[in-house]
């Protein structure tokens, strides 16, 4: 019976830090999203999509990134994510599911080949943050 009751408190606990770290994570990505759409904005608040050039308030905008991004490895890297409209970045019908040609010319333009090749390496990768690691992003 006790042995049931610690196990059920550690599966509390267990989910508790789950959900905590799930929090982080949001919370992490939400400032970082912020940064990216930010970044390159005029003083009225608009910026560029880098990939169609439609201009629209950064609050419009997403965080859209190079590579597919949610393996960690690449999910909050400033060189990877920059600003998209819904339309580039969303995958869905009608979307253009990041808009990848386009986005990997510009990248090659802004940053060189060998640039892009680390970068599709460093994607395949998987990272596992901790808490304190979103808690340092934050």
């Amino acid at each position: 019976m006790i042995i049931l009751q610690v196990k059920d408190l550690m599966n509390k606990k267990d989910t508790a830090s789950k959900k905590n770290l799930k929090s982080l994570k949001n919370k992490a990505w939400k400032l970082f999203s912020q940064i990216v759409r930010q970044r390159g904005a005029d003083k009225k608040g608009f910026n560029v999509c880098i990939t169609c050039g439609v201009k629209k308030h950064w609050k419009k905008l997403q965080a859209g990134h190079f590579l597919d991004g949610r393996s960690n490895a690449v999910l909050f890297d400033m060189n990877g994510v920059w600003p998209q409209c819904f339309r580039c970045n969303f995958k869905s019908w009608g979307c253009l599911a990041g808009n990848k040609v386009v986005y990997t010319l510009w990248m090659i333009d802004k940053f060189g080949i060998e640039f892009v090749k680390r970068s599709i390496e460093i994607s395949k990768t998987k990272i596992v943050y901790s808490h304190e690691d979103y808690r340092d992003l934050i």
